[in-house]
């Protein structure tokens, strides 16, 4: 038994070297792949809907993808909100026993130096953990119960969340970050001066870092409720934008939209950087 055991696991690390290489246990699943040309900085995409997701830059080559399911099964006490009756509920599952099953699994393709991750199960929360190498860019999204987390990532990033937070430490490519319930914190380790940077929050802060000697014009607008506050010397000047469209050529309306905005400077001017909340406060600190 044991030298069948050892020909299949040979069998196993050979077809991996080819693709990919997993290590399962009971609660979690790993694997990590290579681009198809590593020597080029590659693109990462990751979906969840509920759960968190949590990415790392290192210095290697492939990236490597774990994802772990939590203890609770969403939707576990359905059935007493659904209200049905509960002697009909017996009477059609008598004598049988309740198994709890949350579902779960992996899904990761990877073609033209794009890897597509995607967890499948919807009825349980999964948390994701990704380690990618430093220049790779990231898509990311998830929708309940997590937070995505980038740290050590020079690539383009943009994340998506609706009911959780967004954290960026120690990046150094442009981002693009929206969620809805939940603030928005990221610390960039350099301003590649180039593609414009955009947080924005319905309901949150938003709460960003910049080295001392960066050049940036900002952007920032407050919807509802909240201040600004900031360790840059800078002179905010309130702009009114006004935007005119006319689809009535086309069956749609006219239509004049008037948006006040607050604009300032940091170091003279240089890379475009919005920030935006409905309630929440905006927080610009400079880095020590």
């Amino acid at each position: 038994m044991n030298t069948m055991k050892r020909f299949f696991f040979t069998l196993l690390v050979l077809a991996s070297a080819a693709t990919a290489l997993w290590a399962l246990d009971n609660d979690s699943e790993r694997v990590a792949i290579p681009f198809s040309d590593p020597g080029k900085p590659g693109l990462v995409k990751a979906n969840l809907i509920n759960g968190g997701i949590t990415v790392k830059g290192y210095e290697g080559k492939e990236v490597i993808v774990e994802t772990k399911p939590r203890s609770h099964v969403v939707g576990e006490d359905e059935d007493e909100a659904k209200g049905e009756d509960e002697n009909e509920k017996q009477d059609k599952h008598a004598g049988m026993m309740r198994l709890k099953a949350g579902g779960g699994g992996l899904n990761i393709e990877e073609s033209n130096n794009v890897i597509r991750i995607n967890v499948p199960s919807w009825k349980m929360d999964n948390d994701l953990f990704i380690q990618v190498p430093v220049n790779a860019s990231l898509e990311l999204a998830t929708v309940n119960n997590g937070n995505i987390t980038v740290e050590n990532v020079n690539g383009d990033i943009e994340v998506s969340n609706v009911n959780g937070a967004i954290i960026f430490s120690r990046i150094g490519g442009a981002a693009v970050a929206q969620t809805v319930n939940g603030d928005v914190t990221a610390a960039f380790s350099r301003l590649d001066g180039k593609k414009p940077l955009s947080l924005i929050t319905l309901n949150g802060d938003i709460d960003i870092t910049l080295p001392a000697a960066a050049k940036a014009d900002l952007k920032i607008k407050i919807d509802n409720h909240g201040e600004i506050y900031s360790d840059f010397e800078l002179a905010l000047q309130n702009k009114t934008e006004k935007t005119v469209e006319d689809k009535r050529s086309h069956g749609g309306r006219y239509q004049v939209k008037i948006d006040k905005t607050v604009f300032g400077s940091i170091n003279g001017g240089g890379q475009e950087i919005t920030l935006k909340t409905f309630n929440g406060d905006i927080l610009l600190r400079k880095s020590k």
